[in-house]
């Protein structure tokens, strides 16, 4: 069985958890890396940390450090873990995972996938590209579009909320329509947080009195809270009409080409005309 931290609901299997996660805006998963985190702030600092999603010649630096590293280590056979087989050397081990019909090997990203299909997919997805996207706020690079918009909506860029990065994104007065009807114009940012505290315990656990979902800590409870688990709907898919609470979901869902509202050089040419409007927007 595969638990969801946010939900604590179970999942037949991985695959099953994954399909899910991906499907919530308020859960903090790399669809890159089927990765689920506990908070917004941990996805941000993956997406900036971790080696599969830097540049190339970051990769690479990355490698040879850890190969320079392992120098200094007594030396161990490698071990192909799913055939639970030892091999001479490095090459030998690459050449197995090349040649054996059992693997469909990452190199880059040094994982598994099930089928040649899955590879291929994951291939030809953004984990792959260059670090093409700057964050309009500051020098942090990104791969595509709708990491800039979680980097900003995580609050870790000079403290905009996603309750701006939203109203920067309704001013645009993008078309075809992205945004939710039922906004009045001219409103006013409200940014609300909250604060938890141990009266939330109802005795065996910390408890949401919005969706009455239970948590272990109080710290939990209180990413819960303050996350968009429970924001309105802001956003639709101008194609499908399948609504978003944040932007930056809007955007995973079109850079995905699971509907075909547009393919995914479509969405960087587009973003590059809208980046400069939407800081000017947060800075006003």
């Amino acid at each position: 069985m595969a638990e969801c931290n946010q939900c604590d609901r179970s999942f037949r299997s991985t695959q099953a958890l994954f399909a899910h996660c991906r499907d919530k805006d308020d859960h903090p998963f790399c669809e890159d890396c089927d990765r689920l985190f506990s908070t917004f702030t941990g996805l941000d600092q993956h997406m900036q940390n971790a080696a599969v999603h830097r540049s190339d010649s970051e990769s690479d630096e990355y490698v040879s450090e850890s190969d320079d590293d392992d120098d200094d280590d007594e030396e161990e056979e490698p071990l192909c873990v799913g055939c639970n087989r030892w091999f001479v050397d490095l090459a030998s081990l690459y050449q197995h995972l090349s040649a054996s019909s059992k693997h469909n090997w990452c190199f880059a990203c040094s994982r598994d996938f099930a089928t040649p299909t899955s590879l291929d997919q994951h291939s030809s997805s953004p984990v792959h590209r260059g670090l093409d996207f700057e964050c309009p706020l500051c020098p942090k690079r990104f791969k595509t579009p709708s990491s800039i918009a979680l980097h900003i909506e995580s609050g870790t860029c000079h403290n905009i909320s996603r309750a701006q990065v939203t109203a920067a994104v309704h001013a645009l007065k993008i078309v075809p329509t992205i945004s939710v009807s039922r906004r009045i114009e001219g409103g006013t940012i409200r940014i609300v947080s909250y604060h938890v505290t141990e009266r939330a315990f109802n005795g065996t656990a910390y408890e949401c009195y919005l969706c009455h979902r239970t948590f272990r800590t109080l710290g939990a409870l209180n990413s819960h809270i303050n996350s968009p688990a429970h924001d309105a709907d802001e956003f639709k898919c101008p194609k499908c009409k399948r609504k978003y609470k944040l932007v930056s979901g809007l955007m995973q869902h079109i850079e995905s080409e699971a509907c075909g509202i547009a393919r995914f050089q479509a969405v960087e040419d587009f973003t590059r005309t809208l980046i400069d409007q939407f800081s000017k927007r947060l800075t006003l």
